[in-house]
């Protein structure tokens, strides 16, 4: 474990955190991201081993995440100014790491697939690919419009997610539904309930942008469209929401005693 100090935002590791925190293409380049939070941290942890450095406010409690660092891992201190400004967040938990970003091999059964097309908020995404993970899903597949998965806000509402679902960004959605051996389901207004849809075997969910919702061709890709019943007067769910109603349907039907 190196300890050092960091008192400049001309030093080198207070640059990169903050970009890391900013900037996708700059992820991407580096093949690295930050956690928030104790919570995010152990997650990797468990899974990956160490990360690559850990930030702390000036004064913090090093001691409480020792048994997570081994001796390459850079422990970086910042005064709470500069520490404020590498968070991805509002109200700081006080403890950032940074991470090379992991990957996760897509499985060779795939009972439940999801592909999101052009889900821009990172706080819906996050919350899918939390709720992907606790109801099963075996892959995500994202499009090329979609919030980029290893942004810090992404992480923080994925919870841990990231490190145990495979995630395929930029996916051409033609190739993977062509592929698919299994129902492919989109949702759509005009379709039929998802209630009265038989979920059991392999299945792929399609769901589109928060605001114009599925375009035309990508529904033209699923073998049948569904629709989750709600109140009259009700327009739509949000994507999230609508996300866990079909998932946790499916892990219904699949597991009626569990």
């Amino acid at each position: 474990m190196k300890r050092q100090v960091i008192s400049s935002r001309g030093n080198q590791h207070f640059k990169h955190l903050k970009k890391l925190t900013e900037s996708p293409r700059y992820r991407l380049e580096m093949q690295q991201t930050i956690l928030d939070g104790m919570h995010l941290i152990e997650s990797y942890v468990e899974r990956f081993g160490s990360p690559d450095s850990i930030a702390l406010i000036e004064g913090g409690d090093v001691d409480k995440i020792a048994q997570y660092l081994n001796e390459d891992t850079q422990v970086l201190e910042f005064p709470a100014g500069l520490f404020s400004e590498i968070t991805p967040v509002m109200s700081p938990t006080g403890i950032l790491a940074s991470i090379n970003l992991p990957h996760l091999e897509a499985p060779q059964k795939q009972n439940c697939i999801l592909l999101l097309e052009d889900i821009q908020d990172p706080g819906n995404l996050g919350s899918i690919l939390r709720s992907a993970c606790a109801a099963g899903v075996d892959l995500v597949y994202l499009s090329d419009q979609c919030a980029d998965i290893w942004a810090p806000k992404v992480l923080r509402g994925g919870q841990g997610a990231h490190f145990y679902l495979p995630c395929i960004e930029k996916a051409i959605f033609s190739d993977v539904t062509k592929a698919f051996k299994g129902k492919i389901f989109a949702t759509d207004l005009t379709g039929k309930s998802i209630y009265k849809e038989n979920l059991k075997g392999p299945v792929a969910f399609i769901f589109g942008n928060e605001g114009s919702g599925l375009q035309l061709e990508t529904i033209g890709l699923s073998t049948q469209s569904i629709y989750i019943p709600m109140q009259k007067g009700i327009e739509s769910l949000n994507v999230s929401a609508a996300v866990s109603v079909c998932l946790y349907e499916k892990y219904r039907q699949e597991n009626v005693n569990a």
